[in-house]
Formats: C-alpha cells, sequence, structure tokens
C-alpha cells in the first residue's frame, strides 16, 4: 500500500506532521476525521521514494546493532533524539546506513515520529519499527534502544558463529573438487596413454573413470555453464514460497541440523519475546511481532496458530506446548514465569541459557563435521588411486608372464 504524508492541525492548534498507510487518499482522510485533524496537506510517496530493502541501501544485523548501542549512549547521555540521530549518522561507517540515519534525522526534525520515519526508510525490521513505536507511547526510546541493541548484537553473535561453522566444510570442499579436476584432466590422461599402449583389458571402475575424464575435457565449458545455472536455480528458489518452506521444512528434518535450528529459534523466540513484553506490549501482539523474526516459515505459521488459541482464551504455555517445537525446558520456564508474574524476566534467563547452547551445538557439530569431511575427500581419492593403479597389477602380471 502507498504511504501518504500529511499535515494537519488539532483541536489545540498544534501542527501535527506524519505519515500513513492506506489503500487510497480517502482513507488518510477518514483517519484525520476520526482523530478530529483538520487537513492542510496531504502527499503521496512515489514509488521511487520508498526505500526497498533489496536496493542499494543494504543493511546487516551488526549495523542495526550498532544503530541502537549508538543511539541509547547519546539519548541515556540527555541529548535530545533528533540532535542524537544527527550525531548518529555522522559516526556510521556503512555509507547507506550513514544516509538512512540523516534522512530519520530531517524527518524528526521536521515533526514526524521516529518509528514513522524508520518505516518510511523500508529497510529497518518490522519488530523493530514496533519496538520503537511502543517506546514512543511509553517514552522509553532509549531503553527500547539498548534492549534491541543487546537482541541484534546476540543474533549477529549466532549468524557469525554459524557462518563460521560452515567454512571449513564448504573450504574443503572446494579444495577437494579443484585436486579432482586436477587429476582428472591433468594426471589421469597421461595414465591412459600408458593404458592402451598396454592392450591390458581395463577394469570397469577405470573405464568408467577414463569416460567421466574425457567428458570433462570435452564439454568442461557446458558442465561449468550447467553449475552455475544450478546454483542460480538454487538462490533464485530459496528466495520463493515454496522454496522457502522446502529448505524451512529441511531444517527439521534432517536430525543435526534439526538440533541447531530449535536451539537458535528458542533462543530468538525467548529473547524477542523478553524484550516485547518488558516494554509493555500486549502478549497477542507479541507473539505477532515474534513469529515474524523466527526465521522459518514452518515454525512461523505454528506461532501464529497459537497466537490464535490464545487470543481465543487458551493458556500461553500450552498453545506453546501443542506447537511441539520447543523443547521442555523452554515450556517449563514459560509455566513459572506465568504463575510467577515474571515471565519477560524468566525468559531472559532462559534466552541467555539457549546462546550458550547454541555455541555448544555450534561446537560439537564442527568437531563432528571435521573427521566427516576428511573421510568423505579420502574416500573419493582413493576411489580415483584405485582405479588408476589397478591396471598397473594387471600390466605388471603381462609382462612378468
Amino acid at each position: 500500500m502507498p504511504i501518504y504524508n500529511y499535515e494537519a492541525i488539532n483541536s489545540a492548534g498544534k501542527t501535527i506532521k506524519n505519515s500513513f498507510e492506506a489503500k487510497s487518499r480517502e482513507d488518510v482522510l477518514k483517519k484525520l476525521k476520526d482523530e478530529n485533524l483538520f487537513l492542510v496537506s496531504i502527499k503521496e510517496l512515489a514509488g521511487n521514494e520508498i526505500k526497498n530493502p533489496f536496493s542499494f541501501k543494504k543493511i546487516s544485523t551488526m549495523d542495526i546493532a550498532l544503530f541502537c548501542r549508538q543511539l541509547f549512549t547519546l539519548l541515556n547521555a540527555g541529548i535530545p533524539l533528533a540532535d542524537g540521530l544527527d550525531i548518529a549518522s555522522k559516526q556510521m561507517t556503512n555509507k547507506s546506513m550513514r544516509k538512512i540515519v540523516a534522512e530519520i534525522s530531517g524527518d524528526v526534525q521536521k515533526g514526524f515520529p521516529f518509528s514513522e520515519a524508520m518505516k518510511k526508510q523500508g529497510v529497518f525490521p518490522d519488530l523493530l519499527v514496533h519496538m520503537v513505536a511502543a517506546g514512543e507511547i511509553s517514552g522509553t526510546i532509549d531503553i527500547v534502544m539498548s534492549r534491541m541493541a543487546v537482541n541484534y548484537e546476540k543474533d549477529y553473535k549466532i549468524q557469525g558463529k554459524v557462518k563460521g561453522a560452515m567454512v571449513y566444510p564448504i573450504l574443503v570442499a572446494v579444495v577437494a573438487m579443484v585436486a579432482v579436476l586436477f587429476i582428472m584432466t591433468s594426471v589421469l590422461p597421461k595414465f591412459v596413454e600408458m593404458f592402451e599402449g598396454s592392450g591390458v583389458d581395463l577394469p570397469g571402475i577405470t573405464k568408467a573413470l577414463i569416460a567421466v575424464s574425457k567428458t570433462i575435457r570435452q564439454y568442461w565449458f557446458l558442465m561449468l555453464g550447467g553449475l552455475a545455472g544450478l546454483i542460480y536455480g538454487i538462490i533464485v528458489f530459496t528466495r520463493t514460497t515454496a522454496g522457502r518452506n522446502l529448505f524451512d521444512m529441511l531444517k527439521l528434518r534432517i536430525p543435526l541440523l534439526k538440533v541447531l535450528t530449535i536451539k537458535i529459534i528458542s533462543a530468538r523466540f525467548t529473547r524477542m519475546m523478553s524484550s516485547l513484553l518488558s516494554s509493555g506490549i500486549p502478549l497477542i501482539q507479541a507473539i505477532e511481532y515474534v513469529a515474524a523474526v523466527v526465521d522459518n516459515e514452518i515454525i512461523k505459521d505454528k506461532i501464529i496458530k497459537a497466537r490464535e488459541e490464545i487470543s481465543k482464551g487458551a493458556d500461553l504455555t500450552d498453545a506453546i506446548r501443542r506447537m511441539g517445537v520447543f523443547e521442555p525446558m523452554v515450556i517449563n520456564m514459560m509455566k513459572i514465569g506465568e504463575e510467577s508474574g515474571n515471565l519477560d524476566e524468566i525468559l531472559d534467563n532462559t534466552a541467555s541459557l539457549y546462546d550458550e547452547e547454541v555455541e555448544n551445538t555450534i561446537q560439537s557439530l564442527t568437531t563432528l563435521v571435521e573427521p566427516l569431511m576428511i573421510v568423505f575427500v579420502a574416500g573419493i581419492v582413493g576411489f580415483i588411486v584405485i582405479a588408476m593403479v589397478s591396471p598397473m597389477f594387471d600390466m605388471a602380471q603381462t609382462m612378468s608372464g
């Protein structure tokens, strides 16, 4: 839906500048009428004025964490929001982020609410925008920014550990592929000449290896193009709804990935719920916001169903248990939090526990993957060596006979 910037005057004669997402201009006018506001001007933002998160303005989790942390520090020091945003924009090392924060600062100075100025940029997570909106109502934007800084810093830390754990197997796989291609295209042809000159009947595995070698040398450009097309196709597929659902389902079916995925989602779910509840967000609304950040479509759908049950009167713990996703630890801690009235604090402690669990799980998986990759590479190289050496024994027996 388009976004409309408007300027209006309230019953006290104060000028109000804001933005509103609506289907049409008439919806904006109706909203202003319901709020007893007198319209001064209204403007629909053109498509090229709305910031696209997939355009050149791309920001990382760490960029968001740094933004939240810097703004909290400035606000906590007593600096006004608009001035704090202006100072923060000049501290940004990411050029795109610097421009984004500068534009937000400009909008806030013009009278736009901070949350609306962030939303207009189109690059910030909805969760952060909603949290800032709640902070504006309660007058606790500094506390909100502190909590969100911690959340995004921990998310970034987890992302870094997961990516770091993937480096070794990917590196080994690439090295193995390069080594195999070198053997198949440079070393094996020399052995083929020797085999053909000996007149020895070659074993089946050797004939198959020679056929593969000839195919690679003759059609390497087609194979390279096919590989590039396959990778591109997978990337495009993962960005579709069906692709995301498939890969998210695989994460919950493959044993090793399932353990890590559940722990990461448990940490994120409990941490975000704690932040939202402690900021005064109602439970039903908090669950809705959390569903959008779990990063798994299968579990997201389950959380939305749990939210519907709770909205109809179901108990929070029972609804979450029926999801069949979280470990007993999460369920039990949630139950304790409900009974004690300290749900946000209990969930925060649970999130810290699962942050450690994620680190331990990643370390265990890395320790397990390393020997498996070595065995995998050794198996491939061993197969090639056997296929190349076995005819040489036949040649030796023929010559000795």
